[in-house]
């Protein structure tokens, strides 16, 4: 009986497989419409993002969160979407002359609408291409969420890490005083796997026009909504 030798895959083989795994499972989605991404609908879809990696999204297949990535997504889109169950994609539904305001992201040039506290709307106007990129960074999120939501949470009672409650005891403040940064940030670099210094060096640029702490904001939000879903 003849003896096969199985090669291993290359990084390559398994990079192109993941990409054609990616384009199916997006075309799936845009038939049924919705998806979740922590949930069986978007499985495949976090699968292929975790095997092929990205390089804008950096260390997404690590323990530890992704600063660098993560600044790059939420440049892309629209302030506020880290506190939203609900991202619905759409054509122009003529907000303009409604109470709406715009959000457009920094940089990227598309109108976005918070609907209500749980719900952002989001123009799409240069097709499946645009729906893509928006799907691989809302992926991205929800991965690097699920990671705070696991550093945070003590046994299955829901309890939290003491650096949680000291993050959560600050959020909501636009004013903190050197002293209180500095702590804030000491805590959440325990539940992002960083150092004090990694987190320093991109705090600043999270900031906000009405928001200095933005950072804080962000991190708080995305864990919160990975414990909504559990």
């Amino acid at each position: 009986m003849p003896i096969l030798n199985v090669e291993p895959r290359t990084r390559a083989q398994e990079s192109t497989n993941a990409i054609e795994r990616m384009y199916i499972t997006m075309r799936h989605l845009f038939n049924r419409g919705f998806y979740k991404p922590m949930g069986v609908s978007g499985e495949s879809l976090r699968e292929s993002l975790l095997t092929l990696r990205p390089e804008i999204y950096g260390s997404i297949a690590e323990e530890k969160i992704e600063l660098s990535g993560l600044l790059y997504v939420m440049d892309r889109l629209p302030e506020g979407i880290e506190e939203c169950s609900y991202i619905n994609l759409t054509s122009d539904e003529g907000y303009q002359g409604s109470h709406f305001k715009a959000i457009i992201p920094k940089k990227r040039r598309r109108n976005c609408y918070r609907i209500d506290k749980h719900q952002m709307n989001i123009e799409v106007t240069r097709g499946r291409s645009e729906i893509y990129d928006i799907l691989t960074h809302l992926t991205f999120l929800m991965i690097e969420s699920h990671k705070i939501m696991k550093q945070v949470l003590v046994g299955d009672n829901g309890s939290t890490t003491r650096d949680w409650k000291c993050l959560e005891a600050v959020i909501g403040k636009t004013k903190l005083t050197q002293q209180e940064k500095e702590v804030a940030v000491t805590h959440v670099a325990t539940i992002l796997g960083r150092t004090f210094e990694e987190v320093m060096s991109v705090y600043n640029d999270f900031a906000t026009a009405k928001n200095p702490h933005q950072f804080l904001s962000t991190i708080y939000h995305l864990g919160n909504l990975a414990k909504k879903e559990i």
